[in-house]
């Protein structure tokens, strides 16, 4: 079983204000959508009692959806009540918004992946005597809705808990947060060589038809750049702007493809926000859950790696043990894929480093949007429509991004070990 750090306690959320404000919700998420989902988890059920929505969590936690928490009292047969809730996904409010995030396809993307492949990736390991769960329930409407939606089990339920994001993942938490995904990586590889390519839908994060985020990456980079004496980094100026110019969007790119690389279905967007935990009586971690499947890509599973290291593990061992926690997914990745009857030459240590380095572009938009947000204090501003804004209050929020305290204190040693690394200087890939 997997033991808690002394310091776990640093790790439970903070508070959430009492009242938090609900917004203006569609008139189709009523309760005649979850009447069915009510039938099927309580044997006995007559009829909805009550029936409340709230917002699901702090400032600036969502950027891609509205994610909401619809809390329902039931009736049933004998008169008593049972309670429960669930956890609904929706475009967010504002119409450029989503007219964009329609456009990325992830919530097409997430259904599928909810739908049809965690629960043949579960069954995979059922199949060998190996109880995994991936992630919450995902629940399927019989009847479409008006727009795009997703409804899941509310894991506050079960008494999953997010880490703090600010203090970052302990040595315990990083080791079953890897175990968990060499396990979703091993099963998306075996399930490719026994069933063919995954849809289109993989090749890249976000499947926008044109790209409308130059001005925001331009934006981005720019203060950054404008940053860097803050870092003692000044030397960095120009290698950013040349590296800034010319490398493409990693969220819209289509995953290169290096010969004889191993590859595997990536969450995608795999940081502390998209992970939950569950905890025993004695504060031991029981499960490791995944959230948020929007962004996942078939490529390396290097981008995860990239993704969850840098932007999640605590500040003290994010470069001490960023070795160490490779070799730690390494040896797992290897072990259930061998449970799994993998039929392909295992992936190597070496090769892993490697790989690393060859999809070593996913560090600069790891770093540079994601770990700033990750670390920065929750605000209500902090939302995919500030953070296009290129004036006044996108510029306030870039401004706090980068030179927030904890920013700071991370980019000063995390800048120079990507440049040492020669991971600012861009190198054309071969695409599938």
């Amino acid at each position: 079983m997997v033991k808690v750090s002394e310091n776990a306690e640093k790790l439970e959320l903070p508070e959430l204000p009492e009242k938090l404000e609900v917004p203006e919700l569609p008139d189709w998420l009523d309760e005649s959508m979850f009447v069915e989902f009510l039938q099927s988890d309580f044997k006995d059920y007559k009829a909805i009692r009550n029936f409340k929505v709230e917002p699901t969590g702090g400032k600036g936690e969502n950027f891609t959806s509205l994610v909401v928490r619809v809390k329902i009292v039931v009736e049933l047969n004998d008169g008593s009540e049972g309670e429960t809730s669930y956890i609904v996904k929706l475009l967010p409010l504002t119409l450029s918004t989503r007219d964009m995030i329609a456009s990325w396809k992830v919530f097409d993307k997430e259904k599928l992946t909810y739908g049809s492949y965690v629960p043949q990736f579960e069954q995979m390991f059922r199949d060998k005597s190996k109880e995994i769960t991936f992630g919450p329930k995902y629940y399927e409407p019989t009847h479409a809705a008006s727009e795009e939606l997703i409804i899941l089990e509310d894991l506050g339920n079960r008494s999953f808990k997010n880490v703090n994001r600010q203090l970052g993942l302990d040595v315990v938490h990083t080791k079953a947060v890897l175990d968990k995904l060499a396990q979703f990586h091993a099963a998306s590889a075996v399930h490719y060589e026994l069933n063919g390519p995954y849809p289109e839908l993989y090749d890249r994060n976000l499947c926008s038809p044109e790209d409308k985020f130059q001005d925001f990456r331009d934006g981005q980079a720019k203060s950054l750049i404008k940053a860097l004496p803050l870092y003692d980094a000044a030397y960095l100026e120009s290698t950013l702007k040349t590296y800034t110019s010319i490398a493409p969007d990693m969220f819209q790119a289509y995953a290169p493809k290096f010969e004889g690389e191993f590859r595997c279905l990536n969450h995608g967007d795999f940081y502390c926000n998209n992970i939950m935990f569950q905890y025993d009586e004695h504060g031991d971690i029981k499960d490791t859950y995944f959230i948020d499947l929007q962004m996942s890509r078939f490529c390396s599973p290097a981008q995860d790696l990239i993704y969850i290291l840098l932007s999640s593990v605590a500040f003290e061992l994010k470069f001490t043990k960023f070795d160490y926690f490779v070799f730690y997914y390494h040896s797992k990745l290897v072990e259930y894929l061998k449970l799994l009857d993998y039929n392909q030459p295992l992936p190597t240590l070496s090769g892993l480093h490697m790989a690393i380095l060859n999809h070593g572009d996913w560090v600069y938009p790891v770093i540079s949007l994601l770990l700033p947000l990750v670390l920065i204090d929750p605000s209500e501003k902090t939302n995919m429509d500030t953070m296009m804004d290129q004036e006044n209050e996108g510029d306030q929020l870039r401004n706090t991004m980068f030179g927030h305290k904890r920013v700071v204190q991370h980019f000063k040693q995390l800048l120079p070990w990507a440049h040492n690394r020669g991971l600012f200087v861009y190198t054309p890939k071969m695409n599938n």
